[in-house]
């Protein structure tokens, strides 16, 4: 069944594939393709992508044909020669493999039976009985967990892909080195791009961690992976909040927010940023949804901003009657009628004498 996930990758069908095990580490392309081609079973065949089975110390190797396997009989192992070894042939249910005298194995099974005076009836107790005996480790098992992690590994969009965007250096050091981000700036920014990126944890981990100088925040992923070698990129962000983030609870920095007031003198956009980047702290702390901060930021807007601020005015009169407004776009608005009011003087100072008939 686990070849059938390869359906899901760039069209691959499942019966035009396989996986070769127990591939020494050393084994090359070329070694591969000359063992495939002196096979004369499979056909073109090209390597679709490997990872290291740690049990064995061996290699999975996932290779596309373009015959359809179901259609051929197969051998079980391709001899590589005395210095690698044979390779296991894995292929899906509906494959048939070819074994010498199989065709002729349930006649002759019946044959003996009848010559014992039993039947297939008489020996279903017996396995049944030792299907119920603790068994070792299915090997199928391990084999289904190393290929889903191969079809994960073929599945990664690669770093360099359209729309990849890298991240802001950040190192952990005081004072901020030339070139490098403050945390909560890089925090932000990473937690945005870990969203953004179309791909599986598997290729996010090293984009954040290339984004670590090899100082103090570089050893923080690095004693993490030590410690959880399955530690996610959320994982990173998380361990690393804890090492260089406010010490501030998600419940201290809610109650911060909601004490966060516009000041005398200060611009309703400046007021949104100051209480976007503290929601963004809540948030990274868990103490807020993505889905519940338009709706928190509109509602600290309504409350913490002065009272004699116009924009201010029409916010509180309007944010009711309709669904809160993302950030950048409540951020647009308030700027487009800072200007305006900004222009409104000078419009009023035209002279009076300018006009036709003044007198």
């Amino acid at each position: 069944q686990y070849l059938r996930k390869l359906e899901y990758y760039e069209g691959i069908d499942a019966r035009k594939a396989f996986v070769l095990s127990e591939v020494s580490l050393g084994v090359t392309d070329e070694t591969m393709y000359k063992v495939l081609d002196e096979a004369k079973v499979f056909g073109p065949c090209k390597i679709r992508g490997r990872c290291v089975e740690h049990v064995s110390k061996s290699q999975l190797v996932l290779v596309k044909t373009i015959n359809d396997m179901t259609k051929t009989d197969i051998p079980e192992q391709l001899l590589a020669g005395d210095e690698f070894g044979p390779w296991i042939v894995n292929v899906t249910e509906t494959q048939s493999v070819h074994v010498t005298g199989e065709r002729d194995f349930q006649s002759r099974l019946l044959s003996f039976l009848a010559n014992e005076g039993k039947t297939l009836a008489d020996v279903t107790g017996l396995l049944t009985s030792a299907s119920a005996l603790p068994t070792a480790p299915d090997l199928n098992t391990k084999l289904v967990n190393a290929i889903s992690s191969l079809v994960e590994k073929c599945q990664a969009t690669p770093v360099d892909g359209p729309g990849y965007r890298k991240v802001r250096m950040f190192s952990g050091m005081k004072p901020t080195p030339h070139g490098e981000e403050e945390y909560d700036a890089w925090a932000e920014q990473t937690t945005h791009m870990l969203d953004e990126w179309q791909c599986s944890d598997v290729v996010k981990r090293p984009r954040v961690a290339e984004s670590l100088n090899p100082l103090e925040s570089k050893d923080i992923v690095r004693v993490l992976r030590v410690n959880n070698p399955q530690a996610t990129a959320n994982d990173y962000l998380k361990a690393l909040e804890t090492a260089f983030g406010t010490t501030d609870s998600a419940a201290d920095l809610m109650v911060r927010f909601r004490n966060t007031f516009q000041q005398d003198g200060e611009k309703l956009s400046a007021y949104l940023l100051r209480l976007d980047k503290l929601l963004h702290e809540v948030h990274r702390k868990g103490g807020i949804e993505v889905i519940d901060m338009n709706r928190a930021c509109i509602d600290q807007v309504a409350r913490g901003s002065l009272p004699h601020d116009l924009i201010a005015l029409r916010i509180r009169l309007t944010y009711k009657l309709k669904p809160p407004p993302s950030f950048t776009e409540l951020l647009r608005d308030v700027r487009k009628e800072e200007e305006m009011i900004l222009e409104r003087p000078n419009v009023q100072k035209v002279p009076m004498g300018n006009f036709p008939g003044a007198q």
